[in-house]
C-alpha cells in the first residue's frame, strides 16, 4: 500500500479483516467446540 490511503481503500480492507475473522471464528468453533461453549458463556 502507499503512504496515503483513500477512506474507501480503508474501508474495504475493514470489511475484508472483518469478514475474514468471522469466517475464522465459525471455524473455530466448528472445530473445538469447548471454545464455543465458553463464548456463549462469555454473551
Amino acid at each position: 500500500m502507499s503512504g496515503t490511503s483513500s477512506p474507501e481503500a480503508v474501508k474495504k480492507l475493514l470489511e475484508n479483516m472483518q469478514s475474514d475473522l468471522r469466517a475464522l471464528s465459525l471455524e473455530c468453533k466448528k472445530k473445538f467446540p469447548p471454545v464455543k461453549e465458553v463464548q456463549m458463556r462469555g454473551i
